[in-house]
């Protein structure tokens, strides 16, 4: 489902900011953008949004606890190699104490429902030879009997050698007063340096004044050290055959581990819902086979915000839409857009498996959801306003077969109002006749004609008995003076009407906004309309 024009149409990428995973693979699934079309998986993300949800305010110690264990969660680097080396290994044993833990600290309910069983104890203990169940790792040699002694010996190796360099620097410092026991060489002045005549060091030029000086190990130090750099490279040889065996471990639970990282993503995603849920005070959509939609304070999350923010009244939508062509009028200003911004909101919301912000919220799984009106993405060479709308709404009616919602906002605005109103309804016409289209369309063109399967609702707009208690045209208001006066007394609550109502709050508020008394006068009279 291609919905990239309704994201940006709704401004989803404001809310989608704010949704959150921890992990990796919650992170990669987040920006798949994923939307479901079928009814019965949909219900089961919204089923379990909800127990993740009690669980979180049931248990509210045990989701940080939860939440913080997804946060050191890594990505593994792959599960298709034959061969692991430790950092791979680490970060299976990573992910393995990780997941057991959660599923720890899971309810019953969320264990079954999740199907969060740990099923990899052996296999976690083989990675933890030394007892120590801790997000590390080392290759012990515990692992291998052979690669045990290996290693005593090069312990052993390496005592000695650190027992020479040591007698060494003991001896020079007795000798010469030349302390290198913290430092690899000293620089001296060369004067100095020349008293120094002795095999125990070695002397280079610094600069034109000063020598560098340096400890001479013994020979015996380079025999021993050479022994030591081949017994190393023995070690590796064991380690190799050691990881083989681990390697053989992990990729015998392949699977399992793989089914481990699924669960994870799922849980990662649906904690980060739910704390948008808990938030915004959301609620689970209930979804009808039928082809239409009902809402109770349906709230657009990033108006709502921005009128809290400017300490305005946000309205929230209340309305239940009995047709499947739904036309909507009313006066610029008067909320046409935002109410056509709140259904996509809230249907994108509920596809993509997140709850929603309304007291109901009752709608049907569409395989499509379009936007249909200004081009909000890169211009296409030649192509007009209109010609991108005409493209979009016929990109989209390609499939009749597929249950598609329809947000048309301010159709064919830009072209000449005759055709215009008769494309306008030859649409409503075909769209009447067709039970996979469910379509929102917002124009200013009245008096459009009546088909089965339209209804018509308008915005109630300016509130004018009121605002005319407060307008007084002699006060010089500013402009924004007089676009607050204006919203103050704009109401967005949608009414149902019929295909004959008219509104006139274009007149309204072209009068607040200063256009001169003449042109308002003769409006009015074009209009048969003296107030």
């Amino acid at each position: 489902m291609n919905i990239k024009n309704t994201l940006k149409f709704i401004d989803f990428e404001s809310f989608y900011a704010e949704y959150n995973p921890l992990t990796p693979y919650g992170l990669m699934n987040k920006n798949r953008y994923i939307v479901f079309d079928q009814i019965d998986e949909l219900q089961n993300q919204h089923n379990l949004l909800r127990e993740t949800i009690d669980f979180i305010n049931g248990h509210p110690f045990d989701a940080d606890k939860i939440e913080n264990r997804l946060k050191r969660i890594a990505l593994l680097n792959t599960l298709n190699k034959k061969n692991y080396d430790t950092s791979d290994i680490f970060l299976v044993k990573k992910l393995l104490i990780n997941f057991k833990n959660i599923a720890s600290l899971l309810n019953r309910e969320m264990i079954e429902n999740l199907e969060f069983e740990f099923n990899s104890d052996n296999l976690l203990l083989f990675l933890s030879p030394d007892g120590e169940n801790k997000e590390t790792f080392y290759l012990s040699s515990i692992y291998n009997d052979e690669l045990a002694k290996l290693r005593e010996v090069i312990s052993e190796k390496h005592k000695l050698l650190s027992q020479i360099k040591k007698e060494r620097l003991n001896e020079i410092l007795t000798k010469y007063n030349l302390d290198f026991r913290f430092r690899d060489f000293i620089v001296v002045e060369e004067n100095h340096a020349n008293t120094i005549h002795t095999d125990l060091v070695y002397k280079e030029v610094y600069d034109k004044t000063s020598l560098i000086i340096k400890p001479v190990l013994p020979k015996e130090y380079f025999d021993i050290h050479k022994e030591k750099d081949d017994l190393l490279i023995e070690e590796q040889k064991y380690e190799q055959e050691v990881l083989k065996t681990i390697s053989v471990k992990i990729l015998a639970e392949k699977e399992l581990i793989l089914s481990y990282i699924q669960k994870i993503e799922r849980i990662d995603i649906l904690f980060a819902k739910s704390r948008l849920a808990i938030k915004y005070n959301m609620n689970k959509p209930i979804l009808s086979n039928k082809t239409n939609i009902k809402l109770l304070n349906g709230r657009y999350i990033l108006l709502a915000n921005k009128c809290e923010k400017l300490e305005t009244v946000y309205t929230p939508l209340n309305a239940e839409f009995d047709k499947r062509t739904i036309v909507i009028t009313g006066s610029n200003m008067g909320g046409k857009t935002m109410l056509l911004k709140t259904i996509g909101f809230l249907q994108v919301l509920t596809q993509m498996g997140f709850w929603v912000p309304a007291d109901e919220y009752k709608t049907s799984v569409f395989e499509n959801i379009s936007y249909i009106g200004e081009d909000l993405s890169t211009k296409v060479e030649g192509l007009s306003s209109f010609g991108f709308e005409i493209y979009n709404l016929s990109e989209t009616l390609k499939d009749k077969k597929k249950k598609s919602l329809l947000l048309i906002d301010e159709f064919a605005k830009t072209t000449n109002s005759v055709e215009a109103k008769a494309i306008i309804a030859a649409m409503l016409k075909s769209f009447s006749q067709k039970e996979t289209i469910l379509c929102f369309l917002s124009t200013h063109f009245m008096e459009l004609p009546q088909f089965d399967e339209v209804s018509f609702y308008k915005m109630k707009g300016l509130d004018y008995t009121e605002y005319q208690k407060y307008y007084t045209k002699e006060k010089q208001y500013s402009l924004s003076e007089r676009i607050k006066l204006i919203n103050s007394f704009m109401r967005y609550e949608i009414v149902k009407t019929d295909s004959k109502d008219k509104s006139y709050d274009a007149i309204k508020i072209a009068d607040t906004l200063g256009l001169n008394e003449e042109i308002i006068k003769y409006t009015k009279e074009f209009l048969g309309n003296t107030q």
